[in-house]
This record gives C-alpha cells, structure tokens and sequence, in this order.
C-alpha cells in the first residue's frame, strides 16, 4: 500500500551500509538527511502494510487469540500463493523466459517469506491470548466489556437504539424523498423512456425505481435467452439514467430524447445487483458496498480516465475511508431501526407460542416469495438466515448463563460460528486467487489477439466466457463477506439496544432465530 519502489531503492543503499555515513561531498549533510528521512518513511510504510496483512490487535482471550492466529496463518499462506502465480506471469509479459524464471525465483521466495512471517505472527498472537484469558474472565464476571478498537476491557455504557437513529440522521439528513410533488401534473413531448419502463409520464421517483428493478431483471442478459436481451437491457438502462436524474427528466420532458444526453449509460450499481441478486434483499442488507465500488470504477472508464483507475479504487478502499466509514455507519443504522421495527411488531401479543409461530410463518412466506422471484437470492438469503439465527442464539446463552461469553455453550456456539466463518472466508479467497489467475490469462488472450486481429469487431477471448462462473463466485463471496460484516454491526445495536428492557431484548433475540430459521 502506497509503496514507491524508485525511493524504495534509493533508500536501500543508505539503509544497508549505515545511511548518513555514506554521503560525501559539500552537500553530504543534506543527502544523508534525505535518505535518512526516505528511510524511516518507508520504514513506516512496512509497518503499515504488515498491520494491514496480518492481525495485530491484542486478542481478548485463548480463542479470540486463536482466531488471529489462524488468520495470520491464511493470510500469509495466501499473499505467498498470490506471488507464486502472479511474479512468473508479469515476468513472463515484460521479459519472457527469463523474466518468467525471475519472476518464479521472486515468488517462491515470498510465498517462504510470508507464510513463515504468518505462522510466527498467528503464534504469537496465540500467546497472547492464552495469557490474557485469567484477566478476560475476571472482566466478564464483573460486567466489563471488551473494547476491540483499542483492545481494553471497559465498564459498559448503555446504547440507545433511538438515540444513535436520532443522532445520526438528524446530523446529516433523512433518507432521500421519493416522490415529486409535481408529478401528476408533468407532461412529456416524449415518452420512450417511459414506454420502456412501462410507466406513465406521470409516475413517482419510487415508481421508476421499483419498475428498473423488475425490467432490468427480465431483460438482464445473463438473466434471460430473449434474442434482444442486450439491446433491452441498454434501452431500459437508458431510461433509468434519464427518469432518476430531476434534471434530465426535466430536459427529456421540455425537448425529447436528443436533448437529454441519456444514451450509451448502463447503471453499473443496478446491473451488479441484478446479476448478484442482491436487490430483492435491499431491505435486509442495504446497499452492498462491492456494488457501489464497481459503479464508481464502471463510471470511470465510461468518461475514458482509465488511466486513473487504480486512483479511483484506491480513493473509495483506502484514501476515502471516512467518508465510506459515515456511509457504512448510516447503512447499519438505518438496518437495525428496520430490524428492531419488525421484531417488535406485535410484542405487545406477548412471547407465547403462538405469537411465535405466527411471526416464523409470516417470515418463512416472505423468504419464500423473494425466492421464486429470484432463485439466484437464495445463497444470499441463506448466509442472512444463519447470520440472524447463530447470532440470536449466541445472545441467549450468554444471557442465561452467569459466566457470560465463557459458558460453556457460549464457548461452544462461539467456536461453532467462528469456524464457520474462517472456512467462508478462506473460500472466498481461494476463489479470488482463481479470479486474479484467470484474469491474468484473460489479458495475455487478448494481447495475443490484438497481435493476430486488428480489428475493432474481434470476438472476445473465450478465456472470458470460461472464467465467468468465476468471476461471479467470486463476487457472491465477496458480497456474502461485506453482508455478514455489516449485518454483525446491526444485530449488536438491535440486542444491545438498551431503550428497552432485558426481557424485551430477549424476545427480540427469539424472534431473531425464528426469523434467520426461516
């Protein structure tokens, strides 16, 4: 991360043989302190990039120090994996024989290098949990709380619901408006767009919303074998671009299509949430972040600055944190007030049996009929279930038994869920390790085919349609990834919510399992 190889290797020399020693002349003062500085600078850029790699926080106990461990272990095992495929290839693509011989001494070298640095991490980070167990449970007994941030126990301070609701969308705005208050009245010179959402001039922001959706999912080409699938598509994307902009609406009503500037635009967030499902569960997860990202690049090469599009996703992962942190808070915030609505509706009919049984029916229709409207939602739909129900069930045995997070069905179910999640996220990337490799085939194919054929109406590379499966897998793990992160957020503001009381934030974790059971 931020890594500059040309200062890297100037700095080297200094570094190895002593630094300022080595600098003559009548400027020997000024040089040895330049390369003094670019040497702790990319000292310091290391250091960064090993806290990213690997876990480093002080783990709150043997397990939590587990986990980092094993964490540490994939991580370096991985990156090294990572080196031993892509160094040869890159040699290969500037050097040929000998830089694919380069390439596969530099990779070999790094996957020793990275897996042996991860094991000895991952060990040390066990160590450091065994050791701060005996404190980990004295703190749990005496109703402390553990801090991951800053990685110390604390005396709990009551969370409220209602008061982070208020907080947040008071400070920067309710969620946007729908509806336009002059729409019964606009008027159109001209209705394609509207004819291809099948919507009257007159129809509302959540109407043209609502209509995409359900348009762009029948015509999506890998949705559909309809013979003009691709042009329907383009022409409903259009519209989308058109009708959702007040702007452009406003010139496409007044002066037509030509005036309006929507042709050639495919809306990059809709199109990935169609092709990953994640649109029929906008209201359990939000918006999926994978999803905008891929809007911000697609919208990037759309204007032509390719060559900026390293900088552009830099910008959203790594300069732009904060503001994605504010958009991340929002998302989770606005899902625990939709979560805690719908398990507190009807508690007033009280916790029985059939209260219950009424709420799982209600969910399990609902789980049903987003499923026959989209098959492809049900891997998505089951990572949700399990994250909702393991939770649920996780809070319950904490709250029943007097040691807290060290019962020992807490242990056991806490162990369960981990495992879980360390098996999804070591699929997730060995399917992105798989992507990375077809991708660097994807682009030797079509550098060899650019070679051979000229032509601008040359077929893509068959490597293309054989890595699809993959590309999408890929994107699946990493949506299903972004989703239990996000959803683990919302759930502990739900059951922690302290507005209400302990036996009202039980029942809202049975309803939590009954609701992830459906």
């Amino acid at each position: 991360k931020g890594a500059r190889p040309g200062r890297a290797v100037a700095a080297m020399p200094a570094v190895a043989a002593g630094g300022p020693a080595l600098a003559v002349g009548n400027d020997g003062g000024e040089v040895a302190e330049a390369e003094e500085v670019d040497a702790e600078e990319l000292l310091k850029e290391a250091g960064e990039l090993f806290g990213e790699l690997f876990s480093l926080g002080p783990p709150r106990d043997v397990l939590a120090g587990f986990w980092s461990g094993v964490r540490c272990a994939v991580t370096g095992i991985f990156v090294g994996l990572a080196g031993v495929v892509t160094q040869p290839i890159e040699g290969y693509r500037t050097a040929h024989w000998t830089g694919f011989f380069r390439g596969a001494a530099i990779g070999v070298g790094s996957f020793f290098f990275f897996s042996a640095t991860g094991f000895c991490t991952g060990f040390f980070q066990l160590v450091r949990g065994i050791f701060a167990t005996p404190a980990a449970v004295n703190a749990a007994s005496r109703g402390l709380r553990w801090d991951g941030e800053v990685g110390v126990w604390k005396v709990p301070v009551p969370y409220s619901l209602p008061a982070e609701v208020e907080e947040v969308f008071d400070s920067h705005g309710v969620e946007e408006e729908d509806d336009d208050e002059d729409a019964p009245k606009r008027r159109a010179v001209d209705t394609f767009y509207y004819d291809q959402l099948g919507l009257a001039p007159s129809a509302t922001q959540r109407q043209i919303r609502q209509a995409y959706f359900v348009q762009s999912k029948r015509w999506h080409p890998d949705k559909t074998q309809e013979p003009n699938a691709k042009e329907r598509f383009q022409a409903i994307s259009e519209a989308y671009q058109v009708l959702s902009d007040p702007g452009r609406r406003r010139t496409y009503d007044a002066q037509g299509r030509s005036a309006s500037g929507g042709e050639g635009f495919v809306d990059a967030r809709v199109f990935f949430s169609v092709l990953l499902g994640v649109d029929v569960l906008e209201p359990y997860i939000g918006r999926v972040r994978l999803v905008q990202l891929f809007q911000s690049v697609l919208s990037t090469v759309e204007k032509g600055d390719t060559q900026d599009l390293a900088d552009d996703v830099d910008k959203h992962f790594l300069q732009d944190s904060e503001r994605t942190q504010h958009q991340q808070v929002r998302r989770q915030v606005r899902l625990a007030s939709r979560l805690a609505s719908r398990l507190d509706d009807g508690s007033s009919e009280g916790g029985g049996a059939s209260s219950s049984a009424s709420f799982r029916g209600r969910a399990l229709q609902e789980a049903r009929e987003m499923i026959e409207k989209d098959p492809s939602v049900r891997r998505l739909l089951l990572e949700v279930g399990w994250l909702y129900e393991s939770r649920a069930e996780l809070y319950l045995a904490r709250s029943a038994s007097r040691f807290g997070s060290f019962g020992l069905q807490s242990l056991r179910l806490s162990l369960k869920n981990r495992g879980r999640e360390a098996a999804h996220q070591a699929r997730t990337a060995r399917l992105t390790l798989r992507s990375v490799v077809e991708l660097l085939k994807i682009v030797n194919e079509v550098d060899d085919t650019t070679t051979a054929d000229e032509s601008e109406d040359a077929e893509l590379p068959s490597a293309i349609t054989s890595a699809l499966p993959t590309f999408v897998d890929t994107l699946l793990g990493l949506a299903a990834c972004d989703i239990n992160s996000t959803l683990d957020e919302v759930v502990r503001r739900v059951l922690a919510d302290a507005s209400v009381d302990i036996d009202f934030r039980l029942r809202r974790a049975a309803r939590l399992r009954d609701l992830g059971n459906a």
